[in-house]
């Protein structure tokens, strides 16, 4: 499959391009764009992102976002094509933001339990005085007692260290695990925004092309009056023909400012979805038939695609191994634990007695214990063992849910999309029809072979075969868009072929 429309790259967070459908598990299509822009490079953020394995992968990939850029403006001036728009919806939107900020937390939380293998230092320095009394033999001490001041100052070095831990090695694999599922259902997230942002973006240019057919049919309105008011004055038209046909003129009038209206509130919905300031005043390419050809990949295909690319299936696989660990880190909790603990440094005291004579002194000390910790009995034991088990079961049965459901979405929008495929191609039909049927009857009616309910019915017709071929375009390329969407494969490329 491949198409020759020209396209435009753009640079995006999570993945840097969009392409036509001819790539259908690696592209979306672009058939709105005029000219080529620049192919991103190799150290985009959408290639860093792509894929996401291993820990590495995840840190590279949070690394390369940029949800610190202030939230961008709107031109009025300028005409967007759809890969800019996904490009500043994927800088502007909350919701990428927030998922940013959840990844960022599950990669510096895994960062923490990993830290659990490394010794903990402290520099400690401190000083301190006391004065206490102790007893004393009179015959050394004739008040049977004597006062002590002691000051001291100590600067020594702690260290800490768990010698055997058997849920250390759990904890740390479960935290990558949630580690690796944040980070998936982060590139889930730019998948969504880039679907609901193109899909707004069709039902914003159907608006727009409804509003173009509605102008169209007002000037057709008009060009019948204009003939029914002329056959009028020649009498070869009867008054309720003239007032026919200005009814028609009417119904146009009052079709067309309903289609502004579509057109402003469309327009307002897609700056909602981008994350910038909604206003009606963004304006937007026009549609352009791309003559894509037909998708011919079958749905066991497209349906393995999706199982193995899907991230929020894979992000359900990585918390469903989160709490395979957890398991075992409850279980974990009831064997032995051993911890080392060392110091030394420098210590220096000055004793003073208020009877006798006292040294001081300024020597190095040390010390250094090691200890066993083991709950030998602990009545809570098996109900915590048991939650947790309860909890990998849940998980196994979720990552099964949303496997059964990846298969249910691709089903319907492959269903969608051929759908979508064969009123696109009866609409052009239907155009082709109405357009010459109406030309005919024009001509006919200025000819005075045919009646003006004639003219009007062709005219009807050719409306509405207008106004169906805006909307089966549209509809075409959002189920082409929602099909991609449902293999997991949107936003995979950083250039088209």
């Amino acid at each position: 499959m491949g198409t020759k429309p020209e396209f435009v790259v753009c640079r995006t967070i999570i993945c840097a391009a969009l392409a036509s459908a001819s790539t259908l598990f690696l592209s979306l299509p672009l058939m709105v764009a005029a000219q080529r822009a620049p192919v991103v490079s190799p150290q985009s953020p959408g290639m860093s992102c792509v894929p996401i394995l291993t820990v590495h992968d995840v840190a590279r990939c949070i690394g390369s976002t940029r949800v610190t850029l202030p939230i961008p403006k709107i031109d009025g001036d300028h005409a967007y094509t759809l890969p800019e728009l996904i490009d500043l919806a994927e800088t502007a939107n909350p919701e990428g933001r927030i998922a940013w900020a959840e990844a960022k937390e599950a990669m510096e939380r895994a960062g923490v339990d990993r830290a659990q293998y490394l010794p903990l230092l402290t520099m400690v320095a401190e000083t301190d005085d006391a004065r206490v009394l102790s007893p004393f033999p009179k015959p050394l001490a004739p008040r049977g007692y004597v006062t002590v001041s002691q000051p001291t100052v100590v600067a020594q070095l702690e260290l800490e260290y768990r010698l055997l831990d058997f849920g250390r090695a759990a904890r740390l694999e479960g935290s990558k695990a949630l580690e690796l599922a944040s980070a998936l259902s982060l590139g889930r997230v730019h998948q969504t925004i880039a679907f609901d942002v193109a899909s707004q973006f069709y039902a914003t240019q159907r608006a727009i092309g409804e509003l173009d057919a509605a102008k169209a049919i007002l000037q057709t309105a008009e060009t019948v009056e204009g003939s029914a008011q002329s056959q009028y004055e020649n009498g070869r038209a009867t008054l309720p023909d003239l007032e026919n046909a200005r009814a028609g003129t009417a119904a146009a009038r009052y079709q067309l400012a309903a289609a502004e209206g579509e057109a402003h509130k469309a327009s307002i919905t897609l700056t909602m979805l981008i994350g910038v300031e909604p206003t009606s005043e963004m304006k937007v390419v026009s549609q352009r038939r791309d003559g894509t050809k037909e998708i011919e990949t079958s749905i066991d295909d497209l349906i393995e695609t999706a199982l193995k690319s899907r991230p929020d299936l894979q992000a359900r696989t990585q918390e469903f191994r989160y709490a395979q660990q957890e398991y075992r880190v409850a279980h974990s909790a009831y064997l032995p634990r051993v911890d080392m603990q060392a110091a030394g440094g420098q210590t220096a005291i000055w004793p003073a007695a208020d009877f006798g004579q006292l040294g001081q002194a300024t020597v190095p000390t040390w010390s250094f214990s090691v200890g066993l910790h083991w709950q030998v009995f602990n009545a809570a034991r098996s109900h915590e063992i048991n939650t947790a088990m309860a909890e990998e079961k849940a998980a196994a049965e979720q990552e099964r849910a949303t496997r059964d459901a990846v298969s249910a979405e691709v089903w319907d929008a492959y269903v969608d999309y051929h759908t979508a495929l064969e009123q696109e191609k009866a609409s052009q039909s239907f155009l082709v029809a109405a357009t010459t049927s109406y030309d005919s009857s024009l001509d006919a009616f200025r000819y005075g072979v045919r009646s003006l309910v004639d003219v009007v019915e062709a005219e009807r017709q050719l409306a509405q075969a207008r106004l169906e071929a805006v909307r089966a375009l549209a509809y075409r390329l959002q189920a082409e868009t929602a099909l991609v969407y449902s293999t997991g494969t949107l936003l995979r490329k950083s250039e088209l072929p």
